[in-house]
């Protein structure tokens, strides 16, 4: 019994200590801190509040999280006493959010996103000069300096040095932009005059000078209409010029777009949106139907207004009615009538064509050898007649390869070469570089004009050279030609006094007719000399075979 007691006491000691910790002036505390929880408090059982700092706190993060935000742990606290100090903090943690912020109302924009110039917070600067700046129209004569301090925003800025009077630009490199309205905003300190314009397809007029003389930031402002997009061109100009002191530094350099109607329109090629109706409206000279048009005219299957069949715009289009071959411009019908009535050709090359009833090229007659594209080659330009290449007029020597001899070459020893050809001043120098005279041959199976072509025979693909004994050429433009055919490749090229001409294309050679080559030289040089560089000619069609080489004055 005295032991029962002893327990008993024992028990009630135990239980009066546990209920003295429960009123212990930490116990309101917690109980304040969760006062929804104070009623699952005693359900839960003693042990819970001493184990609680699972289920009560981590719990209190759950519910508190919400209704006992001040009183749910020190960092939830911290964290709100930031809140309110800091909204300075909420903002800032967005980083961008207040930078943007201030340049919105500037720029006029909401998302930063929408600048159109790249680092036009001259940011990106991997060497002398910004990154995506210093485009085509620079011409500033001081390189463009990084600044580091006191910059309008990151970390650097761009100083802008022109002493002079006379303004010089700084752009930004070419890109492509679309068409619209845009606002532009920068900031500028220092000492100078600015201004901007831009380059699309052309220069545009410039805005009026800002003349600027203070230490601190000014924003500075701009707008401009494109009235086209274009492509890989467009580069924003900033002029300066009279800058001292610091000179001109600038900053945070932003342009947007205007939004516009038509900015969710999408139109075929043929038609463009207008921005008054967003409504897409057919391109002049495109239709959507017949009623685009002008009423002598059809909308055909590429949405392209053309000539109505039974309509004209020029004789040529009455040629299949014999009875009416004259176009009534008026009336755009085809009507009776002389199409060469009144047409006086002053040029004694030229006639009138009936079908046309305009002056053109009579049979075989010429302005420049362009125009011989027959079996005579060569325009001699007094007569203005196309004529062999053996005329005077021509002045390649013995161009037709009539005329062959046996003669010494250099290492060859005797061969068999056209006159005038072979020049030997560059075998004797390099005779690795020329053709072999052994692959040279008088044709005479097919030829195109007189008695005797020109065969070369070249079972490699390295092409070797065959040139012209050099001689002078007298002032003025000279066009020329040369007639291939065969199987193989073959390019041209000439040199003199005035140096090498442009490097031309192989031509590749598969036909037993012959093939016009034209080109054009200027004279007024010494030691001209025309080379043909032959390559892999095959026996199918005999190889490669060349004629009439002319080259007349214009």
């Amino acid at each position: 019994m005295k032991l029962f007691r002893v327990c008993l006491t024992s028990l009630l000691v135990l239980v009066v200590a546990c209920g003295g910790d429960s009123t212990s002036p930490e116990a309101p505390d917690a109980g304040q801190s969760r006062p929804d929880a104070g009623p699952q408090t005693p359900d839960s059982g003693d042990p819970l509040p001493d184990s609680g700092t699972e289920t009560p706190d981590a719990g209190s993060e759950t519910p508190d999280s919400g209704t006992e935000t001040p009183d749910s742990g020190t960092e939830t606290p911290d964290a709100g006493s930031e809140t309110p100090d800091s909204g300075t903090e909420t903002p800032d943690s967005g980083t961008e959010t207040p930078d943007s912020g201030t340049e919105t109302p500037d720029s006029g924009t909401e998302t930063p996103d929408a600048n159109v110039i790249d680092n036009g917070g001259f940011e990106e600067w991997p060497g002398a000069l910004p990154a995506l700046w210093s485009g085509s129209t620079t011409n500033i004569e001081t390189v463009v300096q990084k600044v580091t301090s006191q910059p309008f925003e990151g970390v650097n800025a761009a100083r802008l040095i022109n002493t002079l009077t006379a303004h010089r630009r700084f752009s930004t490199a070419a890109k492509s932009m679309p068409a619209g309205r845009y606002s532009c905003t920068y900031q500028a300190r220092g000492t100078g005059d600015i201004r901007n314009g831009f380059f699309g397809t052309d220069f545009s007029s410039y805005s009026s000078y800002t003349s600027i003389d203070s230490r601190t930031w000014t924003q500075v402002s701009y707008n401009f209409n494109l009235a086209s997009s274009v492509f890989d061109t467009f580069e924003l100009i900033f002029s300066v010029r009279n800058t001292s002191g610091d000179h001109l530094l600038i900053d945070n350099v932003r342009c947007v777009r205007a939004p516009e109607p038509c900015d969710t329109v999408s139109c075929e090629a043929w038609a463009r949106c207008d921005n008054a109706t967003a409504t897409c409206q057919p391109l002049s000279g495109r239709c959507e139907d017949s009623a685009d048009c002008s009423e002598w005219q059809a909308c055909d299957a590429t949405h392209t207004c053309v000539t109505a069949e039974d309509r004209c715009t020029r004789h040529a289009d009455c040629a299949g009615t014999p009875e009416t071959p004259v176009c009534d411009t008026a009336s755009h019908l085809c009507i009776e009538g002389d199409p060469c009535a009144g047409v006086t050709c002053s040029n004694p090359a030229t006639s009138c064509n009936p079908t046309t009833g305009v002056c053109e090229l009579a049979e075989g007659a010429c302005f420049t050898t362009y125009d011989c594209k027959g079996a005579l080659p060569a325009c001699d330009p007094a007569t203005r007649r196309c004529v062999a290449a053996e005329h005077s007029a021509n002045i390649i020597r013995n161009g037709g390869f009539e005329n062959w001899s046996t003669r010494n070459i250099p290492y060859y020893g005797n061969n068999y070469v056209p006159d005038f050809w072979y020049g030997q001043d560059n075998g004797i120098a390099d005779p690795g570089t020329e053709i072999k005279p052994s692959r040279l041959a008088r044709y005479t199976s097919a030829v195109h004009g007189g008695s005797a072509a020109l065969q070369f025979v070249v079972p490699i693909q390295i092409a070797e050279r065959f040139t012209t004994e050099k001689f002078n050429v007298p002032t003025g433009n000279y066009s020329c030609s040369y007639r291939v055919r065969g199987h193989g490749s073959i390019r041209h090229r000439s040199y003199s006094s005035g140096g090498w001409s442009p490097q031309t294309d192989f031509i590749t050679v598969d036909s037993d007719e012959w093939q016009p080559v034209f080109f054009r030289f200027t004279g007024n040089v010494r030691d001209w000399r025309l080379f043909f560089y032959p390559s892999r000619s095959v026996a199918d069609r005999d190889h490669l075979q060349v004629d009439d080489v002319v080259c007349t004055k214009d």
